[in-house]
């Protein structure tokens, strides 16, 4: 009775998954508008600075045109953009259906780490645990729908999103050879997954296998860093002209704040899920608080000086980390009060 229960449960936290990620994609992809054009980065030409280098996204475009021409070169009355506006091209179902799939990847990754975390032996309701997965889906929403002066996002967002949910993942499940072959892509479609060989390290950490850790953590940063020199010689290649370095956004941060505005912004990311963080921190173990307070101390000066912090979605791979500490938090929490009924 209980494995059809735990069935059912999961069967519909399948279909729930599934019905949040096609409503995020449609909303994200009307309510927002992108920043970057997809015309010219599915071209793969070299322009756009340094946004050419996260050229994943045109990456998959070119391949769904390869794999799917033989349907429309059969069936030339398929036309997709007929069937609703506002997404009237091509280019516009490609994004949807891109955010659909990273959306439903990133919460059924999630799942996968919860029912990690609880194991499968869990006291307190393994299958009712996962359910704090749809958690990621909601601060998605809050992280990309508060972005001050405009509303906007960029191809490889939700994508970069999905990549740093799993490879949180892999990394809490020790499995270097996934976490690096996931870490390729991930680079390809946004370089600030070179952080997560922290993550890795961090979560893996045990004095007596430092030398081996290092070593291991040593050859993922090589390869994110041989993705990004392949990268740069392809563009230089094609367009020396479009090679760009990163803006400096210091002064501009430095002046939001002063803006009210800004700090309602910023309470807003993850959907004010970091109160769960707070109230359940003592929960977690340290070796874990410690690599979190590393890596969202690191991403933090990193974005101070490269990205635009009123833009609440640049924390959005970290929503990955805040599922992570409330799973580890909660879970503990739970333990502790099993205990104690135990003894009592």
């Amino acid at each position: 009775m209980a494995n059809i229960r735990g069935s059912a449960n999961r069967l519909l936290l399948n279909g729930v998954c599934v019905l949040l990620s096609a409503h995020f994609a449609i909303a994200y992809n009307t309510l927002t508008t992108p920043m970057v054009s997809f015309e010219p980065a599915k071209e793969l030409n070299g322009r756009g600075g340094v946004f050419a280098y996260r050229m994943l996204p045109a990456i998959l475009w070119k391949a769904c045109v390869f794999l799917l021409h033989p349907v429309h070169a059969r069936f030339p009355g398929l036309h997709l953009p007929a069937l609703n506006k506002p997404f009237d091209s091509n280019e516009a179902w490609f994004m949807v259906l891109l955010t659909f799939c990273a959306m439903l990847g990133t919460l059924l990754v999630a799942r996968r780490l919860l029912s990690a975390i609880v194991g499968a032996d869990g006291q307190h309701g393994r299958w009712g645990f996962e359910w704090m997965a749809l958690g990621m889906g909601y601060a998605a929403y809050f992280d990309s729908a508060l972005v001050l002066k405009r509303n906007l996002f960029y191809p490889y967002d939700v994508l970069a999103l999905f990549f740093f949910m799993l490879l949180v993942y892999l990394a809490f499940m020790g499995r270097p050879l996934a976490f690096t072959a996931i870490l390729v892509p991930a680079m390809l479609n946004k370089e600030t997954a070179i952080v997560s060989v922290l993550v890795y390290f961090g979560l893996r950490y045990r004095p007596g296998q430092r030398k081996r850790l290092v070593a291991l953590c040593g050859c993922m940063a090589a390869a994110a860093i041989a993705v990004r020199l392949l990268q740069t010689a392809y563009i230089h290649r094609i367009c020396p002209a479009c090679i760009g370095m990163p803006q400096n956004q210091l002064s501009l941060n430095l002046h939001q704040l002063t803006n009210p505005l800004f700090w309602l912004s910023e309470a807003s990311v993850f959907g004010f899920a970091y109160v769960a963080t707070i109230l359940f921190w003592r929960y977690v173990p340290g070796q874990v608080r410690l690599t979190v307070l590393a890596v969202c101390g690191l991403w933090i000066a990193m974005m101070a000086m490269t990205g635009v912090l009123r833009e609440v979605r640049i924390f959005s791979e970290l929503s990955a980390l805040v599922l992570l500490v409330v799973g580890l938090g909660v879970h503990g929490w739970l333990e502790e009060r099993r205990n104690l009924r135990l003894v009592a």
